[in-house]
């Protein structure tokens, strides 16, 4: 990716041979999508650094971690106030970065850059990609987040985003993360084999699919965070007088934060059996 030399892609001759004789009317697409994933998870098994995916997933998963949880307690105008980490930037960039006409525009590019680093690389780009399509999917599924922010008296620190639209989100994003990388890696390497990709899969039923069943595999971490704040409410209450009122809380992005290697590793197909603070194979 660093030189001039032609990236060659995965050796993924199954798949490129069905996309070869893709027939709009009579290929299946679900079948398409899950050779693809197949294919993506076989290559990760076998080389669990293949491709720099999993550690460039990770780091992306512990930033939306920390976007979950300023979305949680401010909304999405809290985003667009001064990023304390990049405090030492914000005169030259603020105006770049916040002067957009429309506000929910401006929530997509902060939430992208945020999350999606600043790298070059191929996954890199499908990381800014997942991103921006996860974000922009919560403004249209949920118009009254795009309304709050296009509000004229909308305060600096709006009130914060509900936890199952921070849930949707986090699932979203790994979903998006496969599905633009497949779609990158196919594209880079069918451009001169195979190229009437372009018109294979117009309508994104591929895609789709990929979505589909990556997604299916995501815990909800809003689930996750009530099932733990009932067992520290109950370990709590064990030790504690029973008629006491004792109600803990768990944080949703801590929550969302310690799944991330799980999920990481069950979306690339590696054998992890439970999803949560366990690392996947370095």
């Amino acid at each position: 990716m660093g030189t001039s030399t032609r990236w060659e892609g995965p050796r993924w001759s199954g798949l490129y041979s069905r996309l070869a004789r893709w027939d709009p009317d009579r290929s299946d697409a679900g079948a398409t999508a899950t050779a693809a994933i197949a294919a993506l998870q076989g290559s990760c098994r076998a080389d669990p650094s293949a491709f720099g995916l999993q550690d460039a997933a990770c780091a992306a998963g512990a930033r939306l971690a920390d976007a979950m949880e300023t979305l949680g307690s401010s909304g999405p105008s809290g985003l667009l106030n001064k990023d304390p980490v990049h405090e030492d930037l914000a005169s030259e960039e603020e105006g770049d970065r916040l002067d957009w006409q429309d506000p929910a525009d401006a929530f997509v590019a902060e939430l992208t850059r945020r999350v999606g680093g600043e790298g070059s690389t191929m996954v890199d780009a499908a990381l800014r990609r997942a991103i921006t399509a996860s974000a922009q999917r919560l403004l249209t599924t949920h118009p009254e987040m795009r309304e709050s922010l296009s509000a004229s008296d909308r305060p600096s620190q709006g009130r914060g985003l509900a936890g199952d639209l921070l849930c949707l989100l986090y699932q979203w994003f790994f979903a998006d993360l496969v599905t633009e990388f497949l779609r990158a890696v196919i594209a880079e390497k069918i451009k001169l084999t195979v190229p009437v990709l372009d018109v294979i899969d117009s309508e994104g039923r591929i895609a789709d699919g990929v979505a589909e069943r990556i997604i299916a595999l995501i815990p909800n971490p809003c689930e996750e965070a009530e099932a733990q704040a009932a067992e520290a409410t109950k370990a709590a209450l064990s030790v504690n007088d029973a008629s006491a009122e004792v109600e803990v809380d768990v944080p949703l992005s801590d929550v969302a934060r310690r799944l991330v290697p799980g999920v990481v590793g069950k979306v690339l197909g590696f054998a992890v059996d439970a999803l949560g603070e366990e690392e996947v194979p370095a």
